[in-house]
């Protein structure tokens, strides 16, 4: 029986959602981000299983509950009267009236549409992308949801071959784990599948790898988080919540900063007193 409960947003973002754009100069972040953000989580949490990517807990960037960001930059907030002036000042509006907006770019006159890319395993995932989508059209962009399967998903963003994508990464409880998702080198052998480079962020990634005080380290990556929140090289949307359970009647409990589960001894550490 179950007699003991412990729910924590872990170090270890497994479900960090975000949606990664390919071309920055079209779509700007800050105008999905008000979009989207403050009706997702009841859409598809019952309420119970999503935190929002706030900053000052956002462990997606490159902070911990441990090194949050000092000071902390701040959330933005759904205003799609802003997200309509930002377009307009980008010179993105419907010059057609045909309701998407548009813009002459090098003599040719370019629609905002683009296709976004999500696993067909994931209907959490495919329900967010479609609330997205939904949003987006009030503000006169047209975006395409496309499921596939995630392995045919994987490959496209390990040859950058997508418009936008959407998924959760997973890394370790040290913030150098991020370093192979936004530095610049990243881009061909790593995981920085929209080609983000930032020759300060590769400076401070260097600086933290060999920095051994430990408050000088989370400086380092907390100036670095707040590159990131400033600069949206992606979209962060929630980090889920782990639920755990425990049993009074065993003893070995033990959690890392990855949880109960993802170090060792692990579970094998868990044991039953003789009665």
């Amino acid at each position: 029986v179950v007699q003991q409960t412990k729910q924590t947003v872990t170090d270890n973002p497994q479900v960090a959602g975000y949606v990664l754009v390919r071309k920055p100069d079209m779509l700007r972040m800050r105008v999905l981000f008000p979009v989207v953000r403050n009706t997702m989580v009841d859409m598809v949490s019952d309420g119970n299983n999503f935190s929002l990517a706030i900053p000052p807990k956002s462990k997606f960037i490159v902070g911990t509950n441990r090194q949050p960001a000092k000071p902390s930059p701040q959330p933005f907030k759904q205003d799609l009267d802003k997200a309509e002036t930002l377009l307009k000042e980008a010179g993105w509006e419907d010059h057609d009236g045909d309701g998407i907006r548009d813009k002459e770019i090098d003599g040719k006159t370019m629609k905002f549409e683009f296709d976004l890319t999500v696993t067909s395993a994931n209907p959490d995932a495919i329900r967010i992308c479609t609330l997205l989508k939904e949003s987006l059209d009030k503000l006169g962009i047209s975006c395409t949801v496309r499921p596939m399967e995630y392995t045919v998903l994987q490959q496209r963003d390990l040859e950058h071959k997508f418009q936008a994508t959407f998924a959760g990464w997973g890394t370790g409880s040290d913030p150098d784990t991020t370093e192979n998702i936004y530095s610049t080198r990243a881009a061909e052998h790593g995981r920085n599948y929209g080609l983000y480079s930032n020759p300060e962020v590769d400076e401070l990634y260097r600086q933290g790898k060999i920095e051994f005080n430990r408050q000088k380290r989370a400086e380092i990556y907390g100036k670095i988080h707040r590159i990131m929140w400033e600069e949206q090289p992606y979209t962060w949307l929630y980090c889920r919540n782990s639920l755990y359970g425990f049993n009074k009647k065993l003893r070995g409990y033990v959690f890392s900063p990855r949880g109960p589960y993802n170090y060792s001894p692990g579970v094998e550490n868990i044991w039953k007193p003789a009665p």
